[in-house]
């Protein structure tokens, strides 16, 4: 398997396709504007949070991927943030990974060993697997929040 392959494999995990575990858009599937917007005691981010800060990171990334000029990088907190429309915010994140799914496809494998930049240090197969487990993370993150809700159905992949 090449690098690129394992790398798409694991976005694929990641965002669609439930393996291990619950990918991130099975993660947010049914989910209501009001649950995404709850919180539970102690934690600092609801749902929505979550995706907005998803989407962040995730676009920042492929913008920096497409060499396209990234605007200065806000305190990671802010990242956090509620937009104004939940359906909306959905759809920003998958738009967004959709896109990284098609820019992974038509990447030529070399890609993946060129540095990113001379600031980063590190070749290109590094943050996409970074990203992949970042959203992993935070797909993990959300059904624990469903769970705490009441609002997760275990029939969809974890008990």
């Amino acid at each position: 398997m090449t690098t690129k392959e394992i790398l798409l494999g694991q976005f694929t995990a990641c965002y669609d396709e439930n393996n291990w575990f619950v990918a991130l858009k099975n993660a947010l599937a049914d989910l209501t504007a009001d649950e995404a917007d709850w919180r539970a005691d102690n934690l600092d981010n609801s749902i929505r949070e979550t995706v907005n800060h998803l989407s962040f990171w995730n676009e920042r990334w492929l913008i920096k991927l497409r060499n396209e000029r990234v605007e200065d990088t806000p305190e990671n907190d802010l990242t956090f943030a509620d937009a104004a429309d939940w359906e909306a915010a959905k759809g920003e994140l998958f738009r967004v990974l959709d896109e990284w799914r098609a820019a992974l496809r038509e990447m030529d494998e070399s890609k993946l060993s060129e540095t990113v930049s001379a600031e980063y240090g590190a070749a290109w197969s590094s943050p996409i697997a970074n990203m992949n487990i970042h959203n992993a993370y935070h797909a993990g993150q959300i059904i624990l929040l469903r769970k705490l809700q009441g609002v997760w159905d275990a029939s969809k992949g974890v008990s």
